[in-house]
């Protein structure tokens, strides 16, 4: 059993290492070549007042990114100097409001549960990202400096930028995050193969007021990605948990995996890392309450 059970991480972690150090090049390097194609006035422009909050979310929605693949775009927006609020709009929104986690939803538990979990996610979403902007957090991020830029500065851009120049930038901004990256999946393997996933199983089938906020720690906690999430949140309604807490179970997830949070150590500073917590959290509460209430579970 142990040897299984060592192996089953290990092989996690090789596995899911490989794909995040892959899929990070990949994204920097669509981020590189939207800097250089998008000056950095016109992402300023395109970011910037109420509709930036919109556009933001918008493109959180429209990336299929999960909540650590997401970041290098968010460095990116940073570099560019994109007004911060919308920034963590988009942070918030892009692993939570992906088209695939929404077809899915929609697949499984109807189409008014999933109106109810977007509109929750993107309320909140946009509510946070104004707040945080409005109390200057942005003096809590702290972006690597690797890559030969200041913060708040664009990649340098050149005439003709060829594809040797994109992966050779893209390697560069991803090698300052690898040993984050490389201790966050250490911990997910940890928690996937020895965490059962079915830690709520154990709860009292009463679903106690407590059991929404608890899914959202426990969310956290476990490492698994949204789409993944959903069917063991369908497994656990079979099993008597109310929709609200499985769905406070996914937020968590998917917002704020504990390997996402060891990866944000590297750009955010204790008070913002702090808030990005409590709003992942209050999404999760929520909009699972929200659910539990209208859907009168």
């Amino acid at each position: 059993m142990f040897n299984a059970t060592l192996l089953s991480a290990v092989q996690f972690f090789i596995v899911t290492f490989s794909e995040m150090l892959v899929l990070f090049v990949l994204i920097s390097m669509l981020v590189v070549y939207l800097q250089h194609k998008l000056p950095r006035h016109k992402v300023q422009a395109l970011l910037s007042g109420r509709s930036g909050y919109f556009t933001a979310a918008l493109l959180g929605a429209i990336t299929p990114f999960c909540s650590c693949s997401t970041l290098p775009m968010m460095v990116g927006l940073l570099r560019a100097n994109a007004a911060f609020g919308p920034v963590m709009t988009f942070l918030f929104t892009s692993p939570l409001l992906n088209p695939v986690l929404i077809a899915l939803l929609w697949l499984m538990f109807g189409l008014k549960l999933t109106l109810i979990y977007g509109s929750g996610v993107l309320g909140v979403a946009m509510l946070s990202g104004v707040l945080l902007q409005q109390f200057n957090f942005q003096r809590f991020v702290s972006l690597p400096g690797s890559c030969g830029c200041k913060a708040g500065e664009a990649v340098a851009e050149t005439p003709n930028l060829s594809w040797k120049s994109t992966l050779r930038q893209a390697i560069s901004q991803t090698r300052s995050f690898v040993p984050h990256l490389a201790l966050g999946v250490a911990v997910g393997a940890i928690v996937h193969g020895y965490v059962p996933a079915s830690v709520l199983q154990n709860m009292s089938a009463a679903n106690p007021w407590w059991l929404i906020p608890a899914a959202a720690l426990a969310g956290i906690l476990l490492y698994v990605r949204a789409s993944s999430m959903l069917p063991i949140a369908a497994s656990l309604v079979a099993k008597g948990v109310s929709l609200g807490a499985v769905m406070s179970l996914t937020i968590g997830g998917a917002g704020a995996s504990l390997p996402e949070l060891i990866i944000l150590k590297r750009l955010f500073r204790w008070p913002l890392m702090a808030a990005f917590v409590l709003v992942v959290l209050g999404t999760a509460c929520v909009t699972g309450y929200s659910i539990n209430l209208l859907l009168a579970v």
